[in-house]
This record gives C-alpha cells, structure tokens and sequence, in this order.
C-alpha cells in the first residue's frame, strides 16, 4: 500500500464490501420461495387463461348478435 495514493485503500474496502452485497443479493433463492414462486405462476396463468376463454367467448356471442341482427331483418 502506498503512502502517496491513501485513498486508494477506502475505496478497495468499498469496492470489495460493494462487490460483497452484489453477490448476496445475486444468491439462489431457497427451496420455499421458488415453490411458491412457482404456485404463483401457475396460478396467474390459470386466472389468465379463464379470462382468455371468457373473452373468446363474449366475441363469439358479439359475432352471433351482429349476425342475426343482419339476418332477421330477411326473414
């Protein structure tokens, strides 16, 4: 370490402790968390795909409505 550039030690502490959180925070996460993680997901996609089907089922009976309405004027 020189005496000339002492600042360069803080900052290596700095550095070191910085890089020391970075990899805390880049852990795996544990066994439970990504259960749950995943039962989240499979549930959002459940909610999502329920609503999905409803859309796909209020277009079908738009489509309908729209259709008759042009049709029974004809008969």
């Amino acid at each position: 370490m020189s005496t000339t550039f002492a600042f360069t030690f803080p900052r290596r502490v700095a550095l070191s402790a910085g890089l020391r959180l970075v990899r805390w925070a880049r852990r795996p996460e544990s066994a439970s968390s990504a259960q749950a993680r995943t039962a989240l997901n499979r549930r959002v996609a459940e909610v999502s795909r329920l609503a999905r089907r409803e859309a796909l089922a209020d277009h079908r009976q738009h489509d309908v409505d729209r259709f008759l309405s042009q049709v029974r004027p004809i008969l």
